[in-house]
């Protein structure tokens, strides 16, 4: 019996081009073909470090008395190594969470080139306690070598049937064969959201068999019989992915098996769907203990509140507030690597224990706000390169963070209290990801992720001698990211070479020796969007060729190459955040030489002027001095993989621009 339902799920689920095909022969664990066993190189790609000869993943259902449903999903994956580059592969580490995720039947298994295979043993296969409820199963494969082939298959249970495992078909290595298979009781309707490739196997088909809980009325009364949706979607011979630079949510772009609960069917309750709407959602988490109550509810945050209320009371004014509420919190809490969107325990609880994960910490400053008067609201994203959000249905689990959203006169002021190093205004930048959803009660809403530009300007003097040796003083000025970052790597440097702007110079000019850097405002925890670095270096700046001087000015560049080294884009550029960069060098002259060739100095703007570069250069004979001044400003973060065209040539500008020398010659 084929049911309505069954059809109306799979209609929407399979919406590719049905394909008939016989199925390959089974791949049996364990045993490996001599052809295989003697492969030394993928087949279209001898420059792969390794080889995906067999990755499949089977999800299946159960089901038990008084637990409900589960899912059981089986991972089988077999992998050839070629290069000494590709052991770090054979490092397995499985994490979860052991309240709902059970990994069970770990097995794996090491074939060897010149014949052989070893067996794990139990003793080789670890499970460890983690942080709070997180468990990680560990085993590492022995003997290896070029040739190589690991082989391995576990089972993961997992007590919600809500999202089933993300599959992916490509990868960052070629694959041979790449299959996902899924048996679906009739009373789930699920639907697909992942992106579709050419299927080499594309089967759809009704099987009966015994499953679920007893039901004494309705078409499923009996459990012995029920229809079962059984899906094969297999892809073969696929090219390692290209990656490609300044890509975000990479994994979009991917074929893949991406499964959603849509509703449940039980027979004689009707249809239950799963996805209600967004403001059903938000009563829902505003209902929740480990979410709206701790915030809401003072016997939750009592004692916290006492903690910081005399810093958040003594603020003049409403940013001041949020200041000192954000500072309290950074500064008494450490972040233990975890992101969240549900807190662990009551912020009373996590004030204590000084820790928690990226909710804890939020929800901590949600907590002082509002308690302060403050209107500011649970703010939940998808972390960068985790997929864009999908705002058509109201689906939690594409969130992975949560942050804290509010406004002062108009304007919107993120906030995602963790590092101490980091001011108000600044979402770590894994939280960049363009949308975000205000989980506020009667007013859910979608809203944009956007900071304002970070900015660095660096006024350079350059005393350039004969030979071309420099010494170089550079003085900043580095706001925003520019600034969180550079007291990030002041704070962990180990000596003056590490110092932000003198790495980036050291990484082009090898040789180059720092002579000191001082610094305003690298305090750990500063209190401040701004940070003041000088930097004095020697470098060889010039190269001199017979009575010819080539001066490099530009010593920090705006741009990268990785930018501009392709003809198409396969995926949009993205930009975490918007930027500008100033740079302005005075070019002291060596006695003896005069000015042969200057570059020409230039304006650009993108079309739809979100680029805009302007470059000079003057020439003062009174001070025997060159002075270039060069800006770039980014006001857009995110362009399509078609808008490339037109960006390459821009770039190429920009870096040309960076690289041209100033040319001088010995005087007669």
């Amino acid at each position: 019996m084929i049911s309505c339902f069954g059809k109306l799920t799979w209609l929407a689920l399979l919406c590719t081009t049905f394909l008939s095909a016989q199925a390959t022969d089974v791949v049996e664990y364990g045993r490996i073909s001599d052809a295989d066993r003697a492969l030394l190189q993928a087949p279209a790609d001898s420059a792969a470090e390794a080889y995906v000869l067999y990755d499949h993943l089977d999800l299946d259902f159960a089901y038990r008395d008084g637990e409900g449903p589960s899912t059981v999903e089986t991972t089988h994956r077999r992998l050839k190594l070629f290069k000494p580059s590709a052991y770090e592969r054979a490092n397995i580490t499985l994490s979860f969470n052991r309240e709902y995720v059970e990994y069970t039947d770990v097995e794996g298994i090491v074939h060897l080139p010149q014949g052989g295979s070893i067996l794990l043993t139990s003793a080789d296969i670890v499970t460890q306690k983690g942080e709070g409820l997180t468990m990680t199963t560990k085993f590492t494969f022995p003997r290896l070598c070029p040739g190589a082939t690991i082989e391995y298959r576990y089972v993961k249970r997992t007590k919600s049937i809500l999202t089933p495992t993300v599959y992916t078909f490509q990868e960052d290595i070629p694959v041979r064969w790449a299959e996902y298979t899924a048996t679906i009781p009739a009373y789930y309707d699920y639907v697909s959201l992942g992106a579709s490739g050419r299927y080499h196997i594309n089967e759809s088909k009704i099987i009966s068999r015994e499953w679920g809980p007893s039901f004494t009325t309705g078409p499923y009364a009996s459990r012995n019989e029920l229809d079962h949706t059984r899906i094969r979607w297999v892809m073969t011979d696929l090219d390692a992915y290209d990656y490609q630079p300044y890509s975000n949510n990479f994994i979009d772009y991917l074929p893949k098996a991406r499964l959603q609960l849509r509703g449940v069917w039980y027979p004689g309750e009707g249809k239950r769907s799963i996805f209600s709407t967004w403001e059903e959602t938000v009563d829902e988490l505003q209902d929740r203990k480990d979410f709206g109550r701790y915030y809401r509810n003072k016997i939750n945050y009592g004692r916290l509140w006492s903690a910081a209320e005399a810093n958040i009371a003594a603020a003049a004014d409403l940013r001041g507030k949020i200041e000192a509420a954000y500072r309290f919190v950074v500064e008494h809490y450490r972040w233990n690597g975890y992101f969240s969107i549900l807190a662990t325990d009551a912020p009373n609880k996590t004030f204590e224990n000084g820790r928690g994960n990226s909710a804890d910490l939020n929800i901590a400053l949600l907590s002082l706000l509002n308690e302060a008067g403050i209107d500011a609201h649970p703010l939940l994203v998808s972390l960068r390169n985790g997929g864009a959000p999908i705002e058509a249905y109201p689906m939690l689990q594409q969130f992975d963070h949560l942050m804290v959203y509010t406004e002062v006169d108009g304007q919107t002021v993120l906030l995602d209290a963790n590092d101490a190093d980091r001011p108000v205004g600044l979402p770590r930048v894994a939280a960049l990801n363009h949308r975000g959803w205000v989980a506020e009660k009667g007013n859910p809403r979608w809203v944009n992720i956007e900071v304002p530009p970070a900015k660095q300007t660096v006024m350079v003097s350059m005393d350039v001698a004969a030979d071309g040796q420099t010494t170089a003083h550079l003085r900043s000025r580095l706001e925003s990211y520019y600034a969180f970052d550079a007291r990030s790597a002041l704070n962990d440097m180990t000596n003056d070479r590490e110092a932000p702007l003198a790495s980036v110079i050291i990484a082009q000019y090898p040789d180059a020796v720092v002579l000191k850097t001082t610094h305003e405002g690298a305090a750990k925890g500063a209190n401040s969007d701004i940070l003041s670095l000088d930097v004095d270096l020697q470098l060889p700046a010039g190269q001199a060729m017979n009575d010819f001087l080539y001066i490099q000015p530009v010593l920090l560049p705006m741009l990268d190459d990785q930018l501009d080294d392709v003809e198409s884009r396969l995926y949009p550029i993205d930009f975490p955040y918007p930027w500008i960069q100033r740079y302005v060098a005075q070019i002291n002259l060596p006695e003896g030489f005069v000015v042969d060739e200057l570059p020409a100095s230039l304006r650009l703007k993108a079309d739809d002027g979100s680029i805009a570069v302007v470059y000079s250069v003057d020439e003062n004979v009174a001070l025997r001095a060159v002075t270039v001044n060069f800006a770039v400003q980014l006001d857009r973060t995110l362009y399509t993989s078609g808008e490339y065209g037109g960006l390459r040539e821009m770039f190429r500008r920009i870096i040309d621009l960076q690289q041209a020398p100033i040319v001088l010659k010995r005087a007669k």
